[in-house]
């Protein structure tokens, strides 16, 4: 039983999005560990006794709930979600553009989802982000499967990453710094002691541990979700213009360039 058993077990998000940010969170301590025990295990049967204990299930949940439990929270910070806003009559949207959305949307939904109008939506806004929302969950569904709406799941991929990414943020940031202190500590003991590596070896080893703590205090912020959010809410919203499973787009979308 081998690495490609991760591909049996996890489908591709969970392997991108869950599994990803638990495994770059523990990158740090396993660099030096990797780099100082030059006589690890490497045999298959360790591999398998780490299937066999679900870590690796215990890694996806991990990923998972973390991120979850701070979404609440980043819609709230960001005026709502962003399906929802880019609905609303309100929101950043082009007038022609919502138009085109709304009308396409609403031959999807059906009569029993009847979407706001912009005068409903002004008398009763959380109602209307309900009823947007609604709209939202019907086009993922929709959209699971659907041929030409690739870009979605990808774009879905990436917001999972960088969300469930930023929710282990207050372990994994810590757990940077701690490694590049340990292993700017190894520059001050004796070469064979505690394993340390040569010292080409230890260079690149803080080289790699500076730049991992750099990404988590620096590239890892509410902004970075964020903007993975808006270009998967613009994604899932174009999937509309698929009238049929396989289709082109009945038309382009207004606000878009052509080729």
């Amino acid at each position: 039983m081998g690495h490609a058993a991760l591909f049996v077990l996890f489908d591709k998000y969970s392997r991108r999005a869950r599994l990803r940010p638990v495994l770059i969170m523990l990158l740090p301590p396993a660099l030096p560990l990797v780099a100082g025990v030059q006589a690890l295990p490497r045999g298959r049967w360790l591999w398998s006794l780490v299937l066999l204990s679900g870590l690796p299930l215990l890694a996806d949940q991990l990923g998972r709930s973390r991120g979850k439990r701070i979404e609440a929270r980043l819609f709230r910070s960001w005026g709502g979600k962003p399906t929802v806003q880019l609905l609303r009559w309100r929101g950043p949207t082009s007038r022609q553009r919502l138009e085109f959305l709304r009308t396409r949307i609403q031959d999807i939904v059906g009569a029993s989802l009847p979407l706001p109008t912009e005068q409903e939506e002004l008398a009763d806004p959380q109602r209307a982000d309900e009823i947007y929302d609604a709209a939202g969950l019907a086009l993922r569904v929709r959209a699971r499967g659907l041929p030409g709406a690739e870009l979605v799941q990808e774009q879905n991929c990436e917001y999972g990453f960088r969300r469930n990414t930023f929710g282990l943020r207050p372990y994994a940031l810590p757990t940077a710094v701690v490694a590049l202190l340990a292993v700017l500590a190894w520059a001050f003991v004796e070469p064979d002691f505690l394993g340390r590596p040569s010292t080409p070896l230890l260079v690149v080893l803080v080289v790699m541990e500076a730049l991992l703590v750099a990404f988590q205090a620096f590239l890892v912020r509410d902004r970075w979700v964020e903007s993975a959010a808006w270009l998967y809410a613009e994604r899932l919203l174009e999937t509309s213009a698929l009238s049929v499973p396989g289709a082109l787009p009945a038309g382009p979308v207004p606000g878009t360039a052509t080729p």
